[in-house]
């Protein structure tokens, strides 16, 4: 495990600071330049539609160039997307700067995860992938921080700077200490990606809509607690403030999480997590001051901590032995989705209606979600220790 600190845990906890930093501030900075709602709900938006394009781009040059090369061009893309919308000043450039954005996050993510599915051994992969998670969180937890407290002292342009510095020194510590990763050829259960669509369809619109419902709520709360904060007449550093609370319980829930899915079930993990989402997205409006806007940032912050891990679990429960890498793609995409368009949806209804609609709408699709995880969702858990269990 030590033989990966270089390589990915340092450059990961670096990258995990600008990135959260970044995400706060690209909604903030499109209202600074000018854009209502809809301008910064777009620029969100866009950000998760980067990922989401990012994504078999991203798998087919892991087969091609290796990890190692494409977790440099993921680094490099970030790097110049942040420069990017620091030298913006219209929303054409920003909008560009946060798809660029968005696909760099996403294929640097998939470069780092084949790097240590392919350099770590199986028994410590749990281990490392938690680290993973949890250098992930403490990002979260850093970054909106200083960027709201650098945004309100320093300007937003200083930070998104600072930002591409971070992403510039994770990509020479990738550059200096990732050794290209060895590649295992392709076997017999590798299927088309049609094939494993049609087999797989009532997965992908039951379980899927689920998964899309949870990630539009989560790139809700990206999108909602700067908007309402600026709204309520809250400033950048306190907007930060309640970001890196609703991280902190965000993180503190990790284990907790991690035991819920693997001793109580995947469901009774998920459908805490969407109603916590929704009920706190759903009160942000009713926040009249600091106090009580925190309040709903850290109870929509409980809710995704409960839902830790739950995409990929659930994800992996549900693949089957052959196809399994394609079926996981085309899971990644669903979720993706939810994280594109959720910020589109919710931005159009802030701007013709209020945010107190776009908030409530949020409140009325965790319901929704919930109900269909408990109608059309097995419990995973438990049939899948049964699978394990059986003779072969």
């Amino acid at each position: 495990m030590r033989g990966i600190a270089l390589p990915v845990y340092v450059p990961s906890f670096f990258s995990a600071i600008a990135q959260n930093a970044v995400q706060i501030l690209l909604p903030l900075y499109a209202l600074e330049i000018g854009g209502g709602a809809a301008l910064a709900a777009a620029v969100v938006g866009l950000r998760g539609a980067g990922t989401m394009l990012g994504d078999v781009p991203a798998g087919m040059l892991v087969t091609r160039i290796g990890d190692r090369g494409v977790m440099i061009a993921g680094l490099l893309a970030v790097t110049f997307a942040t420069v990017a919308a620091a030298l913006a000043t219209e929303a054409t450039l920003l909008s560009f700067a946060a798809l660029g954005f968005g696909a760099g996050v996403g294929v640097w993510l998939l470069a780092r995860m084949s790097f240590i599915t392919d350099t770590v051994r199986l028994e410590q992969r749990g281990r490392v992938i938690s680290v993973m998670a949890g250098l992930q969180r403490a990002g979260a937890l850093v970054g909106p921080l200083i960027a709201g407290i650098g945004a309100e002292a320093l300007g937003y342009r200083t930070v998104f700077a600072a930002a591409a510095v971070l992403f510039a020194v994770s990509l020479v510590l990738v550059l200096i200490f990732a050794s290209p990763a060895p590649r295992l050829p392709h076997t017999a259960g590798h299927v088309r990606l049609a094939q494993v669509v049609s087999t797989h369809r009532h997965t992908f619109t039951t379980a899927g809509s689920v998964m899309v419902i949870l990630m539009f709520l989560r790139a809700g709360r990206l999108l909602m607690i700067p908007l309402v904060g600026a709204t309520i007449g809250l400033s950048a550093a306190e907007i930060g403030i309640v970001f890196s609370l609703s991280a902190a319980v965000d993180m503190v829930m990790f284990y907790p999480a991690g035991l819920i899915l693997d001793h109580l079930g995947r469901r009774w993990a998920l459908a805490p997590a969407m109603l916590l989402l929704g009920a706190g997205l759903a009160l942000l409006p009713f926040a009249d001051g600091f106090w009580g806007f925190a309040a709903a940032g850290v109870l929509a912050g409980l809710g995704n901590g409960f839902g830790t891990g739950i995409f990929m679990t659930l994800g992996g429960d549900l693949s089957p032995e052959r196809g399994r890498g394609e079926f996981l793609g085309v899971w990644r995409l669903v979720g993706d989705l939810g994280a594109a368009v959720g910020p589109f949806i919710m931005g159009s209804v802030a701007q013709w209606a209020s945010l107190a609609v776009a908030c409530a709408g949020s409140g009325a699709m965790a319901l929704v979600g919930v109900a269909l995880l408990v109608a059309t969702v097995p419990e995973t858990l438990h049939r899948r220790a049964t699978m394990e269990r059986a003779p072969p």
